[in-house]
């Protein structure tokens, strides 16, 4: 096993180079055992990419288990997937991290000293072209379906899913709420942590890089889509009784519109209106579509 007993567990989407840069991230903070979801829907093409790098790294060292999927199974429901597989193997604390993002030096001794008195920590972040560094815990104003950096009345506080140290006593597979696609999981997450005994702290001391997300790419018709669909659930699944249902998605029947015509204009484009128009239709149904990007060749 390894340094404490912590296993990584990667999300991996069509990103070869940059998921071995997390894995050799993770390889230099001694974990040496690592579970990889294979989230790709491209027959495998980008894990093969990665089999001179995986290579490597066991000669370091490094274990690293695939499992692949047939389909991108979405961030919540993939995560649950290594999580079986991690609980039926190990017993021991899990470093969630996204593929985009490398585990700074030091990082991972730093979080394990708050573990003891935490359920979850999470480390500061900053963008792959430098700037200031970000805390991890942000802000869902229920109501009005806004994210935001500071509290404010009616807002629940969540560890943004980047990179999250999860204690061994708190791994289980239902860690995600897999009704959520992509975004909107993590919120679902720090609402049940604060209505708990659970704890999540931030760690100031360490530190990733986070760089951007491929299949997430802001303003395509998979993150309007997603992010709407996530309002639209979060209304339901937040809300404490009728009431407050009823004003959480009355409130969204104006914010949502506005926030699609904002961004259709900002970004000159119909998807922002189309990715809501879809999302509502959705919900209301029943169903979801994932709208993975094809592969490009």
């Amino acid at each position: 096993m390894t340094p404490g007993d912590v296993v990584g567990l990667v999300l991996h989407f069509r990103t070869p180079q940059r998921t071995l840069s997390c894995l050799d991230s993770l390889r230099r903070e001694g974990i040496t055992e690592v579970v990889i979801v294979d989230n790709s829907q491209d027959g495998g093409d980008s894990v093969l990419a990665m089999t001179l790098g995986i290579k490597a790294l066991s000669e370091r060292g490094m274990r690293a288990t695939v499992l692949p999927q047939e389909r991108n199974l979405g961030f919540a429901a993939g995560v649950n997937v290594g999580i079986r597989h991690i609980i039926s193997e190990y017993s021991a604390d899990v470093l969630l991290i996204n593929s985009d993002a490398t585990l700074g030096s030091g990082a991972l001794a730093a979080m394990r000293q708050l573990l003891p008195d935490a359920t979850l920590v999470a480390p500061y972040a900053s963008a792959a072209d430098g700037g200031q560094l970000q805390s991890p815990l942000v802000f869902y104003q229920k109501y009005l379906a806004l994210y935001l950096r500071r509290p404010v009345l009616g807002s629940i506080n969540y560890p943004s899913g980047s990179c999250l140290l999860v204690r061994r006593d708190y791994v289980r597979t239902d860690i995600f709420d897999d009704e959520f696609f992509f975004y909107g999981e993590d919120v679902m997450l720090g609402h049940r942590i604060t209505e708990g005994d659970d704890v999540f702290r931030d760690c100031p001391s360490a530190t990733i890089v986070h760089g951007g997300s491929v299949s997430s790419k802001n303003g395509s018709r998979f993150y309007e889509y997603h992010m709407n669909r996530a309002h639209w659930l979060l209304a339901r699944k937040l809300a404490a009784n009728h009431l407050e249902r009823f004003v959480c998605v009355f409130l969204r029947c104006i914010t949502l519109p506005l926030r699609a015509l904002v961004r259709s204009f900002r970004w000159r484009s119909l998807t922002p209106l189309i990715g809501l128009g879809w999302a509502t239709s959705d919900v209301l149904r029943g169903r979801y579509r994932d709208l993975t990007p094809p592969v490009a060749r």
